[in-house]
This record gives structure tokens, sequence and C-alpha cells, in this order.
């Protein structure tokens, strides 16, 4: 989970099965260049231009649950973000488990 310093703003769940550190530096790299054109579009990049345009990206990063197998951590994700509602997940990360969650 990515967590902006601002309370109810700014927070991304989010799951991988690459190491943490290449996933955080992608979204760390993202919030630094917020109006390059490959990440323009991408909601941390669009949260720093509206929010941050004058600083660099202060992020922090939360484990909340681990999963071996790619069904485990989808199903997850998915119910911590329908618990959750973070601001910055814009794509429907469910639609692969929905099936699994009726």
């Amino acid at each position: 989970m990515d967590s902006c310093r601002q309370a109810g703003i700014g927070v991304y769940n989010g799951e991988t099965y690459r190491p943490l550190n290449d996933r955080f530096t992608e979204h760390l790299r993202t919030a630094k260049n917020p109006t390059a054109i490959f990440y323009q579009e991408k909601p941390l990049a669009k949260h720093y231009n509206q929010h941050h345009p004058e600083i660099g990206p202060k992020l922090s990063l939360k484990i909340v649950e681990k999963a071996s197998s790619t069904n485990n951590r989808e199903i997850r994700e998915a119910r911590i973000i329908t618990k959750n509602k973070p601001d910055l997940n814009d794509r429907d990360e469910q639609a692969t488990v929905r099936q699994f969650l009726i």
C-alpha cells in the first residue's frame, strides 16, 4: 500500500509477484517524473501534478498481507480495495477475480 502524507488522499492498494523493491521503485519513478509522457496518465503522476507540483515525492509503503499464489494475491487485493476504497486505484483491479467473490 502506498500512501500520501496528506490524510485521506493519495492511497493506492496493489499486489505484485515481483520483488517489492522493483515495484516500489516504479511508483517512486512515476512520482518523481509526473509530467513525463509515459507517466502522465498514471494515477500517481496525476496525484503529484495536482497536489504536489513543487515538491519531491515522499512515499510510504506498508505490506498488509502476503500470498504466494497469483489467485490468492488478486483475491486479497480485490477485498482490500473493496474495503478501503483507495483513491489512486483507478482501474478495475477486481475484474479478474470477481468470479471468485460472488
